[in-house]
């Protein structure tokens, strides 16, 4: 599949699992960023189709980063990926115009269901 994914993660493992999960889906044009300024260049640069983005980064704890990709490109298909599932977040995020929140630990078909409902949103 030709979609252009940028997973942002300041957790190797986490990405590889993603990584991983989405090659054996099929995807094969897959971007990563362990941090808000990687992912804020990659981003601008490459104008992804789909971001899975992690609120807690080294360099960005919050919605933040969900907001200036949003100002960037209204229309940026965004899911947030964060062990921290408490409801009034996700529901922030939502609101604020993600368009999925995947908890941590997630397992591989909720992930790839998921990412399959952004891309077609």
């Amino acid at each position: 599949m030709n979609e252009r994914i940028l997973l942002v993660d300041d957790a190797e493992f986490s990405r590889g699992v993603m990584k991983q999960a989405l090659i054996n889906a099929g995807f094969d044009n897959i971007t990563e960023a362990s941090t808000a300024d990687e992912a804020r260049k990659i981003f601008s640069q490459t104008s992804p189709d789909l971001t899975v983005l992690d609120i807690m980064l080294p360099d960005s704890y919050d919605l933040g980063l969900l907001h200036e990709f949003l100002e960037i490109n209204k229309n940026a298909r965004i899911v947030i990926n964060s062990a921290i599932s408490k409801p009034e977040i996700t529901r922030e995020a939502l609101l604020s115009g993600a368009r999925g929140f995947i908890s941590k630990p997630f397992n591989e078909t909720d992930f790839l269901c998921k990412v399959r409902m952004a891309l077609e949103d």
